[in-house]
Formats: C-alpha cells, sequence, structure tokens
C-alpha cells in the first residue's frame, strides 16, 4: 500500500508549514477560491515523480523553497522532497529522499539533493511493488516498447478539477499527447490481467518469432540456391569462360551440381596476370639517342656529299687532261724524244745554237706527263674515303631503326599492359561473383542446422503459447472487466445517473465508459449534463481501485479529487440555487465506498463545498473559509 501521511512546505523564510492527512479515510479540505486547494494535488504529483511543476505562479510559487511529501507504505515510511524551481524554470532535478520506519517530515530544508527523477520514480515503483515489466507492441506497430512505472500507476489516484467532469476523457492527463495509448498498454499490467511472468513470456515469444522470421527467410535463400543457383551457376561459367578464367575446351556437366560447385570454388584462387610497365626514364634516354644519332647522321650526309662533289671535280680534271694528252699523244709530243742540244726537237735539223725555249716546253712536257699520272693515283683513295662515310652512314641507319624499333617496343608493352589491366579488371569482376555465389552456396551446407534450430524455436513459441494462451488472456480480461462493470452498474444506480438500468462498462480499447443500452451502445461524452460525468468518473475509479486492492495490484491506495461539486454550484457565490441534496449524496457516496474498503483506501478531496451534514464536518482536515490557506499569510504579507 501507498498512502499520504503529510505534506510539507518549506518556505524561503525558514518556516515550515505541515498538512497532515488521516490514513484510509476520507479527507476533506474546504475552502474558497484562490486558496491554493488545487495546489495540494499539483505538489503531490510533482512529488512523485513529476515532469514540470504544474503550481501555479504566484503566492506559492514566490514564496517556497521545497515541497515535501511524507509517503506512508505497510512496513516502513518515504519522505520524498523537492526542489521549487527557480523562477522562469518549470522543473528541477534537485531531489531528496529518506527512508526509515518511523520517520517523520524534517523540521527544517537544509537537504543535499541525493536523487535525481528518474531515481525518485525507480525507489517509488520498486517499493510500491511494481516488478520488471514490458509491453511490447504487436507485430507491424512503430510505437516503443513501454515498461510500466509508478507514474502510469497514478492516472488512476488523480481526479483534478478539470477532469472530474469531463466527457471527452476518463483519466488523469488523458487529454495530454500518447496518455491514451500509454493507458491501453499498460492497464492490463495494473488489472493483472497480465502478470510478471506473462510479460516476460510475451517478450520472449516477441523475441523468438523475430528470430523466427529470420532463419526462416535464411533457410529459403539457401534453397533457392539449389534451384534458381543452378543457373546462376551456368551463367557464371559462361562468363569465366569468356574472359578466359577458365579453358573454353573444358568440358563441364551442367547438370551436376557437385561439379558445378567444385569447378567455380576452384576459381576462388584466381589471381590477377602480373603487369611489368616500362618506366619512361628509358623512353626518354632512347628519345634524346634517337635525336643524337639523326644528328650525326644528317653530318655524314652533308660530309659524303661534300667528298662526291669532290671527287666529282677531281674527274672532270683528269678527264680534260687526258683528252689534251690524247690530242699531244696523236703527234708523238709524249714519246721518248732525242733532246739533244742543238738539235730542233720538232724537225730535227740542226741549231746554231741551243734554245731555251726548247728546254722549257720539255720541262713543261714532263711534268704535265708527271701531272697526270699523279692525278690517276690519287682517286683510288677518294673512292675509299667516300665509302668509309657511307658505311658509317649506314650502321647509323640501322642504329636509328633498332632505336626507332625499341620505342615502338615500349609504346606496344604500354598498351598490351593496358589490355592486360582490363581483362584483369573484367576477370577480376567474374571472379567476385563466382566468390559470392561459393560462399552462399557454402551455407547452404548448414540447412540441416537451421531446419533443427527453427524446429526448436517453433517448439518453444508453441509452449509459451500454450503457457499464456491468448483465449485465456482474452478470459482473464473478460472476468476482469465483468467484476469491475458489476460495481459500476450497481454504483450508477446509487447516483441516479443516465440510463442507469442498463450496465455500465469500462472500453479499454477505446479508454472510456459505454452504458450498454438494448438498443445501442452509449459512450461517455453522449451522456447528458454535467452530474452525470462527474458520477462516471467516480464509479470507475472506485470500480478500478476496489479491484487493485482486493487483487493486491501495485497502485497507490489514494484518490485525490479536486471540486467534485463544482457541477452543482452555478455561482459559487450564489448558494441558494444550489442543490445541497445532490452534493450530500455524491459525498456520501465516496465515504460509503471508503468505508466498505476500511481503510485499505485513501481519498484526499478539495473543494469549496462546506456542508453543515456532521458526517462531513467529521472529515474536514482543514477549513479554508474561515482560518487558513495553503500558504499563510505572514509568510507574504
Amino acid at each position: 500500500m501507498m498512502q499520504i501521511r503529510e505534506i510539507t512546505i518549506y518556505g524561503l523564510n525558514g518556516k515550515v508549514r505541515h498538512l497532515p492527512f488521516k490514513l484510509g479515510t476520507v479527507n476533506i479540505i474546504t475552502g474558497k477560491s484562490k486558496s491554493g486547494k488545487s495546489a495540494v494535488g499539483d505538489i503531490i504529483d510533482y512529488c512523485l515523480g513529476g515532469d514540470s511543476c504544474n503550481i501555479a505562479d504566484g503566492v506559492i510559487r514566490d514564496n517556497v523553497a521545497w515541497y515535501g511529501l511524507l509517503l506512508q507504505f505497510e512496513n516502513e515510511r518515504v519522505f520524498v522532497a523537492r526542489k521549487n524551481p527557480d523562477p522562469g524554470q518549470q522543473s528541477t532535478g534537485y531531489c531528496y529522499v529518506e527512508i526509515g520506519k518511523e520517520i517523520e517530515a524534517p523540521a527544517e530544508c537544509n537537504f543535499v539533493s541525493n536523487e535525481n527523477v528518474a531515481g525518485l520514480e525507480e525507489t517509488l515503483s520498486r517499493r510500491i511493488g511494481i516488478l520488471e515489466n514490458l509491453h511490447i507492441p504487436p507485430d507491424g506497430q512503430s510505437r516503443n516498447t513501454l515498461s510500466a512505472n509508478i507514474r502510469h500507476a497514478l492516472y488512476y489516484c488523480f481526479q483534478n478539477q478539470d477532469e472530474i467532469a469531463a466527457k471527452n476523457f476518463l483519466f488523469h492527463k488523458q487529454s495530454d499527447d500518447f496518455i491514451t495509448q500509454a493507458i491501453k498498454d499498460t492497464l492490463p499490467y495494473f488489472l493483472g490481467i497480465v502478470n510478471e511472468d506473462a510479460l516476460a513470456l510475451e517478450n520472449e515469444r516477441n523475441i523468438l518469432k523475430r528470430r523466427l522470421v529470420i532463419e526462416k527467410r535464411r533457410l529459403e535463400e539457401n534453397r533457392v540456391l539449389q534451384g534458381g543457383g543452378m543457373e546462376r551457376a551456368i551463367s557464371l561459367v559462361s562468363e569465366a569462360k569468356q574472359v578466359g578464367i577458365i579453358d573454353y575446351r573444358t568440358h563441364i556437366d551442367y547438370n551436376s551440381y557437385d561439379e558445378l560447385y567444385n569447378l567455380l570454388s576452384s576459381i576462388e584462387d584466381w589471381a590477377p596476370s602480373s603487369v611489368s610497365e616500362v618506366g619512361m626514364d628509358r623512353l626518354s634516354y632512347l628519345q634524346s639517342i634517337l635525336e643524337e644519332c639523326k644528328c650525326d647522321l644528317e653530318e655524314l650526309d652533308l660530309s659524303i656529299s661534300n667528298a662526291k662533289a669532290f671527287a666529282g671535280e677531281t674527274t672532270g680534271y683528269v678527264d680534260e687532261v687526258s683528252h689534251q694528252k690524247m690530242r699531244l699523244e696523236s703527234i708523238g709530243l709524249f714519246e721518248k724524244l732525242d733532246f739533244r742540244a742543238g738539235v730542233c726537237p720538232l724537225c730535227s735539223g740542226e741549231l746554231p745554237k741551243p734554245l731555251p725555249e726548247i728546254e722549257m716546253i720539255k720541262a713543261a712536257i714532263s711534268n704535265l706527263d708527271k701531272n697526270i699520272e699523279s692525278v690517276t693515283r690519287e682517286r683510288p683513295k677518294l673512292r675509299k674515303f667516300i665509302d668509309g662515310l657511307e658505311q658509317d652512314r649506314q650502321k647509323l641507319r640501322e642504329e636509328i631503326a633498332n632505336i626507332k624499333a625499341e620505342i615502338d617496343g615500349i609504346y606496344n608493352q604500354n598498351k598490351e599492359a593496358e589490355k592486360i589491366k582490363d581483362l584483369n579488371s573484367r576477370r577480376a569482376k567474374v571472379a567476385g561473383r563466382i566468390s559470392l555465389w561459393v560462399e552462399s552456396v557454402e551455407k547452404d551446407t548448414e540447412s540441416g542446422n537451421k531446419e533443427m534450430q527453427i524446429r526448436k524455436l517453433e517448439d518453444r513459441i508453441s509452449e509459451i503459447d500454450a503457457l499464456l494462451n491468448r483465449e485465456s488472456l482474452d478470459e482473464r480480461r473478460q472476468s476482469s472487466l465483468s467484476r469491475i462493470s458489476v460495481d459500476m452498474s450497481e454504483w450508477a444506480k446509487k447516483l441516479g445517473l443516465e440510463h442507469s438500468d442498463n450496465p455500465y462498462r469500462l472500453d479499454m480499447n477505446k479508454v472510456t465508459v459505454i452504458v450498454d443500452k438494448a438498443e445501442r451502445p452509449v459512450p461517455l461524452k453522449q451522456l447528458g449534463s454535467g452530474s452525470n460525468w462527474v458520477g462516471v468518473h467516480l464509479i470507475t475509479y472506485f470500480a478500478l481501485h476496489k479491484y487493485f486492492i482486493n487483487a493486491n495490484r501495485p497502485v497507490p491506495r489514494f484518490i485525490f479529487i479536486d471540486q467534485p461539486s463544482q457541477v452543482y454550484f452555478p455561482s459559487e457565490l450564489d448558494e441558494k440555487k444550489t442543490d445541497w441534496n445532490m452534493v450530500f449524496d455524491l459525498y456520501d457516496f465516496i465515504i460509503e465506498r471508503v468505508n466498505d474498503l476500511k481503510g485499505k483506501l485513501q481519498v484526499i478531496i478539495v473543494d469549496h463545498a462546506d456542508l453543515k451534514n456532521e458526517k462531513f464536518r467529521r472529515l474536514i482536515t482543514e477549513d479554508w473559509w474561515h482560518e487558513n490557506n495553503l500558504i499563510p499569510e505572514d509568510w507574504y504579507r
């Protein structure tokens, strides 16, 4: 159980305000507007791990340092305090928790934060008895898993002023985003329809189902490889032949799966052909040598041309001299003449004295004959020189041809390297596809193990299904709701609610109350008048808490109700028109429900109703009509 012993407010001025409550009974705080009544529920919610401090800005927020809450559990007490957020902030992580068997609220707020909000939430959830649980959404739904905690349990413990008479929603904070779905997900746990063991089994089943889907898909993929995989293998063999990985002359039995597998497996070790590229340094060197040889060739060509020209001139000179010599020979000039002194060389007549001209002619003819012979002897030497130059030129041409051939070879070799690279690339792609196929097929050898795993998963899921038995869960759900419906229907008649001669029930799918009329079901929002809406909220909450208590479910044993009589007050100042009998009947119903539970439920009500009935007066904890407010005036005046 968890009930509230006291609210403690620590002022910035050092003063402390204690607001005690009785356990297991009705506690009424009556008072005028703006006295701080609604803030009581906000303080309780904030101290129980609320995300934000919803206390209205004003006197309370301006004068309070810490809010405290003393909780009574079955065998211990827990004091929880939370720091008042600084101006402009809605929350703070400063929390103080103290646990003991008979502790009281501290007299001073010299708190050192020893817990954060998440830790506070976890501490209270554990102490109230909420065990590990997890709601996993059905397959196909994208929302996250949800673990019930004390914050979810508090949906059934509060009815604020704007909630108690609402027709469009039933539970605390249900108007906020995602809360309706959270109630749908966690209420089965709090009702005990799905207990902790069942939640663990359900979680295990969902995990096993996901594993089963994955294993079946993998097994199916491997089996496909044995069928469509044969066609893929044949296609890969054809590709391997095209790029030369497999010799095109290789004989293959395309109907043999093992032969195809072994052949393609052998290709996994394929490695690309090595490609050696001739460097550009050698090519540059050869090109420079080629240029030098070309220059040498040009020089040789010029030398040969000059030698030949010289040889041509010499030949012309010799020819001319020879021609003239022949003319002279025709007259016997070069014959052996008797050049005797005093004898004419032409007519052989006696000369009285020698003629000098005769000596000169004789010398000239002798020189001419010698010169002609000399020129003729020099011609073979010039020919030999020219032949040597031409041989050098031929060698140079051959060297140039060799250099060009080597250069062409380098270019051709580089082109061949590019071709080999391209072929290696194509082969690598084929080898990669073959490797992927072989790897997939290798996994197929595990099919037997996978089938065994799948059978084990299916057997465990069947076992869990038998333990959970969806029909059994539905039966427990129906049983719980039926028991709650019996109380709701009985109490609807007691309060005189609309259509109370028909069954009232809680619809967990729509999270509302339905009246099952013979002609059609009527939801809460279609019931008329505020008194009916208040009545429906009350009978639902008390029916749920009666069920929680009898089933010993982990829900706090208190209900906070803010302004339940508001629908009976046309105006707070115009009490003459108030139907006091209906207000008393409302309170009498609440008191009876709490008394029936014999101290196991605490109800805290804040209201501006101030009944003169003795039964009502005995339950007043504080009267803020005639005495004080939540925050004493001397704190701020």
